[in-house]
């Protein structure tokens, strides 16, 4: 059974690492933050979480920028 705890908190460490909080500035001027690392979609929009915990995205010609947090 202990070799079962290794493998499982590892992947949970690694998988923290992968999200980490950025913010999307508008072109007109919002600021949006977000839980995750914002990823672009083939539709031209960019899918994230909020910090509610819900899925959300905007147009990508909408953005300015996106920084990490």
């Amino acid at each position: 059974m202990k070799s079962l705890y290794l493998p499982v908190i590892t992947a949970a460490v690694l998988l923290t690492g992968c999200a980490s909080p950025h913010v999307i500035t508008m072109k007109d001027g919002r600021n949006i933050q977000t839980q995750d690392t914002p990823e672009m979609n083939d539709d031209g929009f960019y899918e994230y979480e909020t910090q509610e915990g819900s899925d959300a995205r905007v147009n990508g010609t909408e953005v300015l920028e996106i920084n990490e947090k």
